[in-house]
């Protein structure tokens, strides 16, 4: 058989595939004379460590909070022994100051300033005052900027005699009203001795538009009256006129409505000890109220000034000549007059000027003089005062700028000599030891209830609570690795043993478990470590048990075992390295949750953390929220570094899991 046509395709084929010698010289082979082999790696090798951390630098939130964290630490173990601030010593001429980070006016924001409003004015000076009995801090001259001139003064109206409204009060009416409905009261002056035999003229003026305002008093019955007193035995004698609700001003002569009640019931007497004042009569179901303006009493044209007043809230604050209730009742004021102003107050201005120093002892201007700060001829004498002269070192140093007077006293024998000075007050916390440097103060955080540098306090606080969470991490870390690993490892009866024992411990309350470590070994730092050590490698044991049951039966973990790897080099070579990342980032955690903890405790439990050498950090906070409604700025900049520190532990926490995960060992993303 025979195939023509397939042999002239195949022969046309292989002569079109036939190239010239000059065709052939457009191809060569280029590696022809070329020996092929293996090459050295263009990169150098790295270790585990340096890979985690290349991959741990390309995480920018976790550097930077790597970075803030490191100086927050270097700041906890440098400022309390940089910062030369006393925080044992109590200042109460720098107590709460607020913080301040400008040193010009800044409307108020870190400045050191605050806008002062309705502070209570003395109308003698017209400077504010500190109100009396509440132990606030008194606001003086020197700190009111531009002084008096930038005070802006408006009055104000008060219905209650308070301690403010009795010392800086005036005008307002009297009132008296009874405690309860349908019920007599009376209301009368001091006593007095009444000669009959001559004019006694009794004058008042009500409040007429508030005694006729229902919704303050009702309807009043009243009338003016005469009481005689005998001892302390008050008895309403004689009413000057009907009761009525005639509140229209009046005036009486006593002694002859006296004598003829007095005639009437076969009594004598030319004179009587007695009273003037009011009576209301319970027919009316309302609560009846007496608004006085003024009152007096002429005895034979004279002005009996004990009795009498014009200006109510000075009567009813007096100790003496005031006014009292008979009765179930009680007196007070209705719209009192007191002074107000706004203004804005420098604190810093103040706690820096000088004042007066009260009380120098002979030993204190001895140690000045031996310092060489000043040079003093006592006079031995109270009065004037000797010379006084101010060295060099002296105008930088002496907390004493003037000599005032001289003053000496005796007790029992002995004789104690002291000087009357004009006060340095920077100069003085310096000589005090409050501060270190002899400068006027600045405080970046303020100062607490004590006066004491509330940035150091902070710091301090920081540095006891760290080395505490350090402590407590190293210690819960060791215990928790080895515990998890020999359960996780072992498995079987050993793992449900020592589960159980975990289970024990963990369902034991941490705040129970404080408070019998506190009542049987008492507060402090050893104390509070131990109670959080005692519980606190449970959470690290149960991270890693869970990641050698993860990692345990992999292949590469077979292969080791086959080749005769020990479970030593199985748990610390092969599986733990696999599950750091995770164990690694509970552990960075726990710091932060050793300061919360600690917080807590000193919140449900107050005092019940004391630590030696200052308190921790959540203490500090819990000490700042008593003043959180008066002074914020405590409990703010404390929560603030806390807020920080937080963040921090938590993304350099996420970014060393990351990095320490030998799966992602070589990535590039």
């Amino acid at each position: 058989m025979k195939f023509p046509s397939f042999r002239k395709k195949k022969e046309n084929t292989r002569a079109e595939t036939q190239i010239t010698v000059d065709e052939a010289k457009d191809f060569s082979f280029v590696q022809l004379d070329k020996s092929i082999h293996d090459t050295k790696f263009e990169t150098k090798p790295t270790t585990y460590f340096k890979d985690a951390f290349k991959r741990f630098c390309k995480s920018k939130s976790s550097v930077t909070a790597a970075v803030i964290l490191g100086v927050l630490i270097i700041m906890a173990a440098i400022v309390p022994y940089a910062d030369g601030n006393s925080i044992t010593q109590n200042n109460t001429l720098t107590r709460f100051l607020p913080p301040k980070w400008f040193d010009s006016y800044n409307g108020g924001f870190m400045d050191g300033t605050s806008y002062i409003e309705g502070a209570t004015i003395d109308p003698e000076t017209m400077l504010p005052a500190a109100e009396p009995g509440t132990g606030n801090l008194e606001y003086i001259e020197a700190g009111i900027m531009n002084g008096v001139e930038g005070i802006t003064y408006r009055e104000e109206t008060y219905n209650n005699l308070s301690s403010t409204v009795t010392a800086y009060g005036h005008g307002g009416d009297a009132t008296f009203y009874p405690n309860s409905y349908n019920t007599d009261l009376g209301f009368y002056s001091p006593t007095a001795l009444f000669d009959l035999s001559v004019s006694n003229e009794f004058s008042y003026e009500l409040d007429v538009e508030k005694c006729l305002d229902d919704s303050l008093s009702g309807d009043v019955i009243f009338a003016p009256y005469f009481f005689e007193v005998d001892g302390t035995t008050v008895t309403p004698l004689v009413a000057l006129t009907d009761f009525s609700q005639d509140y229209s001003a009046k005036t009486f002569d006593i002694s002859p409505l006296v004598r003829e009640v007095l005639e009437e019931s076969g009594r004598s007497e030319t004179s009587i000890r007695g009273a003037v004042g009011f009576r209301t009569l319970g027919e009316v179901e309302t609560r009846q109220t007496i608004f006085v303006t003024k009152a007096s009493l002429t005895q034979n044209g004279v002005l009996n000034e004990t009795i009498s007043f014009d200006d109510a809230t000075q009567m009813l604050g007096s100790t003496t000549n005031n006014w009292r209730v008979q009765g179930n009742g009680q007196a007070n004021i209705h719209g009192s007059i007191v002074t107000v102003g706004d203004f804005v107050y420098d604190y810093y201005a103040a706690a820096n000027s000088d004042d007066v120093w009260e009380g120098v002892t002979y030993s204190q201007v001895q140690d000045m003089v031996n310092r060489g700060w000043i040079t003093y001829e006592w006079q031995n004498s109270t009065g004037a005062p000797g010379e006084f002269h101010l060295t060099e070192l002296g105008e930088t140093y002496s907390p004493i700028r003037s000599v005032i007077s001289e003053n000496y006293s005796s007790w029992n024998g002995a004789t104690s000599q002291s000087l009357t000075v004009v006060r340095s007050r920077y100069r003085y916390y310096y000589y005090m030891g409050y501060t270190a440097e002899c400068t006027p103060v600045k405080y970046f955080f303020g100062t607490n209830n004590q006066g004491q540098d509330f940035f150091k306090i902070v710091f301090s606080g920081l540095l006891t609570s760290l080395e505490l969470g350090l402590l407590a991490t190293i210690i819960n870390v060791t215990i928790g690795l080895i515990w998890g690993s020999i359960s996780g490892y072992f498995g079987g009866w050993i793992d449900l043993f020592m589960e159980r024992i975990t289970e024990i411990l963990g369902g034991m309350p941490f705040v129970v478990l404080m408070t019998l470590i506190v009542l049987l070994l008492g507060s402090n730092f050893w104390t509070f470590l131990l109670a959080l050590c005692l519980t606190g490698w449970i959470g690290v044991s149960s991270t890693t048990r869970s990641q050698f049951y993860r990692f345990k039966r992999r292949e590469y973990v077979l292969a080791s075992r086959t080749l005769g790897a020990s479970d030593g080099r199985l748990i610390f070579r092969h599986i733990l390295p696999n599950g750091v990342g995770t164990i690694v980032t509970s552990a960075v955690l726990m710091i932060p949750s050793v300061i919360f903890s600690e917080a807590t405790i000193s919140y449900i439990l107050p005092g019940a953390l004391a630590f030696q050498g200052g308190q921790s950090f959540g203490v500090t906070l819990s000490t700042a929220q008593d003043y959180i409604q008066n002074y914020p700025y405590m409990i703010v900049a404390a929560s603030i570094v806390m807020i920080i520190i937080m963040i921090c532990f938590n993304l350099f926490g996420n970014g060393l899991r990351d990095a320490l995960n030998p799966s992602m060992k070589g990535a590039q993303d």
